[in-house]
């Protein structure tokens, strides 16, 4: 099914909510249409781990009850909803891609901070969805919507495709380097990867403790928003961070002054066309009134892309560390349940010393002090969110314009606005800690240009 910028395949909860609240429409009926979508797309794509189809009918008759007796518990009260099966979840065994966790191996799974705060607000948890073996291995058998030939990217492969397909509105995910941004761009979703520790990350397993975080994949951009702001208003950040900021309501967008883009790492290994795609966008920017600065521009923007460039250098000791717990008592545990590419990169990790560590984050330090010093300069960076058209078979791609958002604890989000060769191809937003909701506005002010 060829990707049709104009006319895709993604599905919006706040579009509906108005015929909700009319009685023009029900949360009941939103699903059984969801439900269509899975049973003509599933088999094909793969999106789900499991799913509880007849108790998310029940809580959808729930939530039809609601908003006719005028007592919806949010605006996503009734809302389906996809968590990547790297969360913990009370309803549904949380087994990460590995055989080492099948059958749920602890008995006590509690709901994900998300997802308990969106079960507070009345979303429904329709199903778990794929993603790489213990997150970083083998890929799942998902395929993209666009082109079933093709990869959705990872590891938050059936969030990504689930949403991209039309199952469901928003599915959440998770981005340790660039797990979030790149399959949101080959899957056409809109995407959140939100400032690091800005929204609860608890109950996310198998991570990074400095960079990974929780994320949101949605068929909108408002429906992103809303999700990152019910679950911030309901658990926050994680611990010891001051949580999302911003308002409820994007509004109508807001035109920005002035934007910079950035080439990155990936700017290498980015295909020429891709490369052309986004300069062309940013020259229909310029169009519209929007200063643009690049490296040969100004010099503090100069400084960020060498530090950038260094990146890929010491980022791959830092991620390596810091999985070595939970990564080698699993593996202690039970190592051939787990890929043996994933076991010896384990034990890369092992092999390195806390000066290895020390040194990498001293050179991270380096990078967020240049990404500091371009604070004022421009109210957001472009760049791409993926190198490269989404690849045949199972790779997932590769993470290289992921990673600076994460290293730098930097909020991005990835706008579906582009296309080449029929398929999505995603543009990256990316700003100052904390500017989240500042960036949002600019992605909608974007999005209404039709650039």
């Amino acid at each position: 099914m060829p990707y049709d910028l104009a006319n895709n395949d993604l599905r919006s909860w706040h579009e509906a909510v108005p015929s909700f609240r009319d009685g023009t429409d029900t949360p009941r009926a939103y699903l059984e249409h969801c439900l269509e979508i899975v049973a003509a797309r599933e088999a094909d794509i793969k999106a789900f781990v499991c799913m509880d189809i007849e108790a998310a009918r029940v809580a959808a008759d729930e939530a039809t009850a609601r908003y006719r007796e005028g007592r919806a518990l949010s605006v996503l009260d009734g809302m389906p909803y996809g968590v990547k099966d790297l969360f913990k979840t009370a309803d549904f065994p949380t087994a990460i891609a590995s055989e080492l966790f099948e059958g749920g191996r602890d008995s006590h799974w509690l709901d994900s901070a998300h997802v308990y705060a969106l079960r507070k607000g009345g979303a429904i948890l329709l199903g778990k969805t794929t993603l790489p073996e213990l997150g970083s291995g083998d890929p799942p058998p998902t395929r993209n919507p666009y082109d079933l030939s093709r990869s959705p990217g990872a590891s938050s492969s059936g969030s990504a495709a689930a949403v991209g397909a039309g199952m469901v509105p928003v599915a959440t995910g998770s981005q340790g380097r660039g797990s979030i941004l790149r399959p949101a761009s080959f899957c056409g979703n809109w995407a959140l990867k939100p400032t690091f520790g800005a929204l609860h990350s608890g109950g996310l397993l198998w991570r990074s403790p400095a960079y990974s975080v929780m994320g949101v994949h949605g068929g909108s951009l408002e429906d992103c928003w809303a999700v990152a702001r019910q679950i911030a208003d309901i658990v926050g950040g994680d611990p010891g961070h001051p949580g999302l900021y911003g308002g409820a309501d994007i509004g109508e967008g807001e035109k920005p002054a002035r934007l910079a883009l950035l080439e990155t790492a990936g700017w290498e290994k980015a295909e020429e066309q891709y490369k052309t795609k986004l300069l062309d966008f940013v020259q229909r920017l310029a169009g519209r009134g929007v200063d643009i600065v690049t490296r040969a521009d100004d010099g503090a923007i100069e400084a960020l892309e060498r530090a950038l460039a260094a990146l890929p250098d010491y980022q791959p000791i830092i991620a390596a560390w810091e999985i070595k717990w939970p990564a080698l008592p699993a593996r202690d545990l039970g190592r051939d349940k787990i890929n043996p590419r994933l076991v010896a990169r384990f034990e890369e990790g092992e092999r390195m010393t806390l000066d290895d560590y020390r040194g990498a984050l001293a050179r991270l330090e380096v990078l967020r002090a240049a990404f500091a010093a371009t604070r004022g300069l421009a109210d957001g960076c472009l760049t791409l969110s993926s190198p490269a058209m989404p690849p045949v078979g199972m790779g997932t791609g590769d993470s290289v314009f992921g990673d600076p958002s994460s290293a730098l604890g930097a909020p991005a989000w990835n706008l579906p606005l582009m296309e080449d060769r029929g398929l999505p191809m995603g543009v990256q937003l990316l700003g100052q800690p904390h500017r989240d909701f500042d960036l949002a506005r600019i992605a909608k002010w974007m999005a209404g240009t039709g650039i």
